[in-house]
C-alpha cells in the first residue's frame, strides 16, 4: 500500500494515537466494520470524513487527498505523518525493494535516467559510467559522446518532438567511449505528465546491445553471402512449414520466376500459380509422395513468367520432420533446366506446350 492513500494515513494515525476501530466508530457514530473498511481502502462520505478528521485533529483535505491536494489548494500549515511502526516497516520495505532493484539493474547492465523538464536537471543511475565510459550530467554532455552519424537524427530537436508527442519510444544509437571504442545502446524512453496532462519529466532505461548488433550484422553478412552464392550458381530456394502454412522464398527464386521480391508468394498454394497448368498435376503428385514418405523428389516443369513466356525449371526438394515437433518442413531448390536434364529422361508433363515457348493464356 502506498503512503499517499487515505487508508494508509488513517492506519498510521490510529496506531500513533493508540485508537481502536471501536473507539473511532463510537466517536464518528458508525459501525466498527465501516471503520475497518476505511483502513482497507473503502470509500468515505463527506460528513463522516469531516467528523473523522475532527476526531483525529487533522485537516480533512489532507486526510482524504494527501499533501499534493493541500499544496494545490494553498491551505496553510503542513501535516506530517508520525513515524510509527507501520511507517518504519513500510519505509524499510521500500528501501529493501529499491536495493534489490538497483542490484538487479546493475547485474543486467541497465542504466536508468530522468530528465526534469521544469529544472532541466538530468540524473543518471550510479552505473552510468560503466556503460557510457564517463558520468553524464546534462544533455550537452550526452551529445558529445554520441556517434556523429547518429547525432544527425538524435539531437535536441528529437527530444523536443518526443516530449511534444507524449508517446513512448525506443532508440538504437551508437556512442564513442573515451578509448575510441564504439558501443551500441538501446534506450527506451517515456514522457511523464502532471495532473493537467503537461509533460514534466522524461524517463528512460539504456542498455548495451553491442553483442546483439554484432550478431545481427554477422547474420546479415552470412545471408548476403548465401544470396550471392545462390545468384552465381542460379539456385532459387523455398521452405514450407506445413502446419502454419508458412512459406519462405529466396530472392534468387523470385529472379528465376520473374517475381518482385516484395510480391513473393507467402503460402504454399501460391507456388502453383507460377507453374504451367499442364505441369501442375505431375509436380503436385511428386510433392505429395515426398510428404507422405518423408522423402526426396525431383521434377521438371515449365515456369510461367510475367511476360507470358515460360522457362524450364528443375525443382529438387525433400520433406523432413520439423525439429520442434511432428510437423513437416518441405525444402526445395529450383534452377533453370540444362540440356543434360532432358537427356537424363526428365520431361515436362505436357510436351506439346513445351515446344512452343509461350505461356498459357
Amino acid at each position: 500500500m502506498s503512503e499517499d492513500t487515505f487508508a494508509f494515513r488513517l492506519k498510521v494515525l490510529l496506531e500513533h494515537k493508540k485508537l481502536s476501530l471501536q473507539q473511532v466508530a463510537d466517536a464518528v457514530g458508525i459501525s466498527r466494520p465501516a471503520v475497518h473498511k476505511w483502513t482497507r481502502g473503502g470509500e468515505i462520505d463527506y460528513s463522516n470524513l469531516r467528523r473523522l478528521a475532527a476526531f483525529l485533529d487533522v485537516n480533512w483535505v489532507w486526510l482524504r487527498y494527501g499533501d499534493e491536494a493541500v499544496k494545490d489548494l494553498g491551505i496553510a500549515g503542513n501535516t506530517e505523518l508520525p513515524m510509527t511502526d507501520l511507517r518504519r516497516r513500510y519505509t524499510a520495505e521500500i528501501m529493501s525493494n529499491e536495493a534489490r532493484m538497483k542490484q538487479a539493474q546493475e547485474l543486467a547492465g541497465i542504466v536508468t535516467w530522468e530528465w526534469n523538464l521544469v529544472t532541466d536537471e538530468l540524473i543518471y543511475s550510479s552505473n552510468c559510467e560503466k556503460l557510457y565510459g564517463r558520468d553524464i550530467h546534462s544533455n550537452d554532455e550526452f551529445w558529445e559522446i554520441l556517434h556523429p552519424e547518429d547525432s544527425i537524427w538524435l539531437n535536441a530537436t528529437t527530444l523536443n518532438e518526443l516530449v511534444a508527442s507524449k508517446a513512448p519510444h525506443v532508440w538504437d544509437f551508437r556512442i564513442i567511449l573515451p578509448d575510441g571504442q564504439i558501443r551500441w545502446i538501446e534506450s527506451r524512453v517515456a514522457t511523464l505528465l502532471d495532473g493537467a496532462g503537461r509533460p514534466v519529466r522524461v524517463v528512460g532505461t539504456t542498455i548495451d546491445i553491442s553483442a546483439r548488433k554484432e550478431a545481427e550484422s554477422a547474420q546479415q553478412r552470412r545471408l548476403q553471402l548465401l544470396d550471392d552464392a545462390a545468384r552465381i550458381v542460379g539456385f532459387g530456394a523455398w521452405r514450407w512449414l506445413r502446419s502454419q502454412d508458412e512459406l519462405i522464398v529466396s530472392d534468387e527464386w523470385c529472379r528465376l520466376f520473374g517475381v518482385n521480391p516484395t510480391q513473393a508468394p507467402r503460402h504454399f498454394v501460391e507456388l502453383s500459380q507460377h507453374i504451367h497448368p499442364d505441369d501442375r498435376a505431375a509436380r503436385e503428385a511428386a510433392v505429395n509422395d515426398a510428404l507422405a514418405h518423408r522423402a526426396d523428389y525431383r521434377v521438371l516443369y515449365r515456369a510461367a513468367l510475367p511476360d507470358e513466356t515460360w522457362r524450364l525449371v528443375v525443382e529438387q526438394g525433400y520433406a523432413r520432420v520439423a525439429p520442434h515437433g511432428e510437423d513437416v518442413w518441405l525444402t526445395a531448390l529450383c534452377r533453370a533446366a540444362q540440356p543434360a536434364d532432358m537427356t537424363a529422361g526428365m520431361q515436362p508433363a505436357a510436351e506439346e506446350g513445351a515446344a512452343t515457348g509461350t505461356a498459357p493464356r
